[in-house]
């Protein structure tokens, strides 16, 4: 069965679990971090690129998955925890909110060139059940290193607690030995089991979720995120968001895993700026002099204290110190668009020193309306298909353009699918990157002239038949990501 079959069918089943407000059911009444939001420009004219999504059918199904960890080994994605199903639920019973049995227990590897997809139980090893438990979490944290995946925290639920919890484990993959494991290749003597290919470390610095981590330098950057412990909708749970950047170095040398030198900036929680949860975490590069000089931005995330949404950027040096423009002043930069975590494609001109991270759908204040040529704002965060770019100047300042929207899908009662929110973004292999991995747009223009490249895939997250009050299904659709440089 085709994957956009796929999806129609699961929506003709039935089994989806309702969207309530966006994801408060208080949304009506929610203040967003600023009261105005900055103008969203149509003009893509100046942009030094164009960007296209094109949907691709594969020959075999793939897993439904959402907000779900990942990493790429010579060209095969490998797809780590995360949900088989939609949005949560909204009732008193988080057993019904967060079904176990919808976390995704299993490793899967995708060869995206061909279609194949192999797949393999955590249960077929001899991990021990925690163990299983804290690598099927979902809202995960992760980053790689070479050929290593780092993946850390996430939530999920606990047999041996019988309850939910936040994970404070730290995990090393081999991806390329982990590949072998799930396609029951050969593999090293001793590490024929998943148990011996994996290193663990525990710290109460990595009990976080919601959060979002990049390598800048020598350290590991985990950004804001939060610890939360009990059953989403049940009475006794435990809420504290980090308010900070948490930093450190990962001491690996192949056998032990361990963090170290650990910063806490600030070191009081900032819970008026950095209270942030499922955004964006995006590299950027300063041009100081000849000198590209890595940084990350924490764009929008939610929840403010009365249930918005953040909208002013948080900058973050490799000193994992983050920084905010003053929210009251007119000219600060204000996000309006794909505020939730969605998947993200950057882009760096070196002509010109900007930044450029392309936001792909997902969860938004403002939505755009083609047939009036107006942009909506909606307090109850709809679920939008509009496909922005943010652009952050090399004089820091920052705007945000409006350039596409993803292809129309519709289930089997022409209901519009809106795509994005906690999905991935794959670069291919051959596409030319900055030493922070962006897409290095002068080394594909100098490869490819202006013609339009291949330059990765989307795939997962949430797909949602209505903007808000809708249906939800974890997306198992592939859409190509074409650079068209100018």
């Amino acid at each position: 069965m085709k994957a956009a079959a796929y999806i129609r069918s699961f929506i003709t089943a039935g089994l989806l679990i309702g969207v309530s407000s966006g994801f408060m059911t208080t949304a009506v009444f929610a203040a967003n971090q600023t009261p105005t939001v900055s103008t969203v420009s149509t003009d893509t004219t100046s942009l030094p690129y164009i960007v296209q999504l094109r949907k691709r059918d594969m020959p075999k199904r793939l897993p439904t998955l959402q907000s779900f960890t990942s990493g790429q080994s010579h060209g095969l994605w490998v797809l780590i925890g995360g949900r088989t199903n939609g949005m949560h639920g909204f009732t008193s019973d988080p057993l019904q909110n967060f079904p176990p049995s919808k976390q995704n227990t299993s490793i899967w590897v995708i060869d995206p060139v061909t279609g194949r997809r192999w797949s393999r139980s955590l249960d077929d090893s001899s991990l021990t059940p925690d163990q299983v438990d804290g690598l099927s979490t979902f809202a995960a944290e992760s980053l790689q290193v070479g050929d290593t995946l780092y993946v850390v925290g996430g939530y999920g639920f606990s047999r041996s607690l019988n309850d939910f919890k936040t994970y404070s484990t730290m995990t090393a993959f081999d991806l390329r030995n982990t590949i072998k494991w799930v396609r029951h290749e050969a593999l090293p003597p001793g590490k024929e089991d998943l148990a011996g290919l994996i290193r663990q470390t525990e710290d109460s610095v990595l009990t976080i979720t919601g959060g979002q981590m990049m390598m800048l330098g020598n350290r590991a950057l985990l950004a804001f995120g939060q610890l939360f412990n009990g059953g989403y909708g049940g009475s006794n749970v435990t809420q504290i968001y980090s308010g900070q950047v948490r930093s450190f170095q990962i001491e690996d040398d192949g056998t032990t895993l361990a963090i170290a030198n650990i910063r806490q900036r600030p070191a009081t929680p900032n819970l008026d700026d950095y209270r942030r949860r499922d955004y964006n975490l995006v590299p950027i590069l300063d041009v100081v002099g000849d000198q590209q000089v890595p940084k990350a931005t924490a764009l929008a995330g939610v929840f403010t204290v009365s249930d918005g949404m953040f909208t002013v950027p948080v900058e973050i040096n490799r000193g994992g110190r983050p920084s905010m423009a003053d929210p009251t002043l007119p000219a600060t930069f204000k996000q309006a668009m794909s505020g939730y975590n969605c998947a993200f494609l950057p882009i760096f001109n070196s002509a010109t020193g900007e930044s450029h991270n392309v936001l792909f759908g997902g969860i938004s204040f403002v939505f755009y309306r083609p047939a009036n040529g107006r942009f909506i704002s909606d307090p109850q965060f709809p679920f939008i298909n509009d496909v922005t770019t943010v652009v952050r100047n090399a004089d820091s300042s920052y705007s945000q353009v409006l350039i596409g929207e993803f292809p129309k899908v519709r289930t089997v009662d022409k209901k519009l699918l809106h795509f994005g929110a906690e999905a991935a973004v794959f670069l291919d292999p051959s596409t030319p990157v900055t030493r922070n991995g962006m897409i290095d747009l002068a080394a594909l223009k100098a490869a490819h002239g202006t013609e339009a490249v291949r330059v990765g895939w989307l795939f997962g997250g949430i797909a949602a038949d209505a903007p808000n009050n809708g249906n939800s299904v974890a997306s198992n659709l592939v859409f190509e990501i074409f650079v068209t440089p100018r």
